[in-house]
């Protein structure tokens, strides 16, 4: 062995691969399946940090709290990720889930109609709204004007369908149940359990089919048992407090389902494969205009969704629902949790993620007596981080300047 090739090997370098080869394989990692390993980490050091300063933020009883206080959120982001998958975004979230949380309060408490059917009623406008929006974003408008300008609109019909007290109380009825109701532990986790193992059947399943092999990869395996033992765990905790909010387990179930369509079925590749490049999936025959509108569809009822379990948390809607800070907390959600504000990345987990940590922010600056302005300072600073990441790890350097 010569000098030279003594030295690299002691170096660890290999000869035969380029030397960006490590960054690009990190940078591959950190946009795929490891995505979400950052946001673990710092939400673990959020939790370490408010544990620390106060005992009583990893208690049963706030951990509770904070899940019920995130799922408003997380809903509306789960909505966020799908547009921003497809390389498009939504400004309109929060005021269509006011919009349509709103027709549901009306239809329930002043028209007498059950709950149930203005559950649905409400959906569907949510539904047919985005896909209205995203009519326009495929025929040409950037989805940021459609949905600025759908927002301003949005916000108008929300004071039309108010009644001249513009606002509807929906407590004593069974639309207040829906933040109200809790289900039993044992029930909560048996679901959790059963949910899970149906989860893991139809990855396999999935995975069998579209490789034509019965033999299971070792990374699928880890990846659903991880998630599977996370979600059950989490189930098992937050029923310790006479039993599961209804809330949580509708955001649980929502996010196992969307995780397979997203990851398991054609759907969910096309999705990454329009937002990764447009133009390639249009040549390569994907009906991009439609995976598009599906997209914008889930939102609309994500958005709705989230809007009703936030009009039963405060027991009514009125002509500030969807205002504040609510999309802005939905998007940065969205990204602070791992997807990509360039399209083709992240995951449906990073809603759960992103509501997680800024929500944590929130909870232990409450928690803490702290101003608000420190919440706004922390939240705005992790959201600048999170894209400022984002854009190193798409362009592959840290610096724009420098080969």
């Amino acid at each position: 062995m010569n000098v030279q090739s003594h030295g690299l090997a002691s170096s660890g370098a290999d000869p035969d691969k380029p030397p960006g080869e490590f960054k690009s394989r990190l940078a591959d990692a950190l946009t795929g399946r490891y995505r979400s390993l950052p946001v673990i980490a710092s939400l673990a050091v959020i939790w370490l940090f408010f544990q620390s300063q106060n005992s009583a933020f990893l208690t049963v009883g706030n951990l509770t709290n904070l899940s019920l206080q995130i799922v408003t959120t997380a809903l509306l982001a789960l909505g966020v990720v799908f547009v921003l998958i497809v390389g498009e975004i939504d400004l309109s979230g929060a005021a269509l889930g006011a919009v349509g949380a709103t027709i549901a309060a009306v239809i329930t408490v002043i028209v007498g109609w059950p709950f149930w059917l203005a559950l649905i009623i409400g959906l569907a406008f949510g539904v047919v709204i985005a896909l209205v929006e995203a009519l326009i974003v495929v025929f040409g408008v950037p989805s940021l004007i459609t949905t600025l300008g759908g927002m301003v609109i949005l916000e108008g019909a929300l004071l039309v369908v108010l009644p001249e007290a513009f606002q509807v109380n929906v407590g004593g009825t069974t639309y207040a149940e829906l933040a109200g109701a809790k289900i039993p532990a044992v029930v909560a986790v048996t679901l959790a359990v059963v949910g899970c193992i149906a989860f893991a059947l139809l990855k396999w399943r999935s995975w069998s089919r579209n490789t034509g092999r019965r033999s299971t990869p070792i990374g699928l395996v880890v990846g659903t048992l991880a998630i599977s033992v996370l979600v059950i765990g989490a189930t098992y905790i937050l029923s310790a407090a006479r039993g599961l909010p209804l809330p949580v387990a509708i955001l649980i179930g929502i996010l196992l389902v969307a995780s397979y369509f997203t990851t398991q079925t054609r759907f969910g590749s096309h999705m990454y494969a329009v937002g990764g490049n447009r133009e390639a999936a249009a040549r390569a025959g994907l009906p991009v205009s439609r995976i598009v509108l599906y997209s914008f569809m889930v939102l609309g009822a994500c958005a709705v969704l989230a809007g009703m379990v936030d009009a039963s948390r405060v027991l009514g809607v009125s002509a500030s629902s969807g205002k504040g800070s609510l999309m802005l907390n939905a998007i940065a959600a969205a990204i602070v949790g791992g997807a990509s504000l360039f399209g083709g990345r992240g995951t449906v987990w990073a809603a759960l993620l992103g509501a997680l940590v800024i929500g944590s922010i929130t909870n232990g600056v409450q928690l803490l007596g702290l101003s608000t302005e420190i919440q706004l300072f922390a939240t705005g600073g992790v959201l600048i981080l999170a894209v400022a990441i984002d854009v190193v790890v798409t362009r592959g350097k840290l610096f724009p300047w420098r080969n």
